[in-house]
């Protein structure tokens, strides 16, 4: 079967999906119910401008599950058989992503439901470092860095969410003087909560370029 939904994707219809669900439990206008769904939609569609017309037989039924929770529920669980699953890359792509590490972690795999990630990420909390996976334009990209075993409180750029965020930072070399600059962000110290949360990968895909690629 062609699978025709993102991670990112599935994670934006699901949160539209509980936003009607509060609506549901919390407002008695039906209007304003009407005028939500409406708007719900909308930004739905926008998410599947290039593929609209397969998606709209999946959505069938939305509305009417997003009026109480174990319908809501059994709805994404379908939904979830459409998502299209993180392609992992081999032992032998992530060693030459990142060349200079020794010891490198493997991630496994086989013991991930992959239709979770958008991008894959793991730290090495023994070396204060974290390893981040993402396809950007079709091509594989790996990057390293430093991540702060502190937390704090923060909106995290790459999902937009409040989260324990720690400050990661990557080496990139200027561009001909042979010089290296440090560059990062605060970003989710949970990665898997990261992926959870994460709903377009704009942000996600300028974050990479900019700690990965000399400018």
């Amino acid at each position: 079967m062609n699978k025709k939904i993102q991670p990112y994707q599935f994670n934006f219809i699901r949160k539209q999906g509980h936003i009607l669900l509060q609506a549901h439990l919390s407002v008695n206008d039906k209007q304003t119910i009407k005028t939500l769904q409406a708007i719900v939609l909308e930004k739905i569609n926008n998410q599947f401008v290039e593929n609209n017309a397969e998606i709209q037989p999946l959505l069938d039924g939305f509305l009417e599950a997003a009026t109480s929770k174990p319908r809501l529920e059994q709805f994404l669980e379908v939904l979830k058989e459409e998502v299209i699953p993180f392609d992992p890359p081999s032992k032998q792509q992530l060693t030459k992503l990142f060349k200079k590490t020794k010891k490198l972690k493997i991630p496994d795999w086989d013991t991930m439901d992959l239709r979770d990630y958008t991008f894959y990420s793991w730290n090495d909390s023994g070396k204060q470092q974290k390893f981040i996976i993402a396809s950007i334009d079709g091509q594989l990209v790996g990057v390293q860095g430093t991540i702060s075993p502190t937390t704090q409180k923060g909106i995290c750029p790459l999902c937009h969410e409040t989260s324990e965020v720690s400050l990661f930072m990557s080496k990139v070399k200027e561009s001909g003087d042979g010089l290296y600059t440090k560059r990062g962000n605060y970003i989710c110290y949970d990665s898997d909560k990261c992926n959870h949360n994460i709903e377009r990968t704009d942000e996600l895909n300028d974050f990479i370029q900019n700690v990965k690629y000399t400018k």
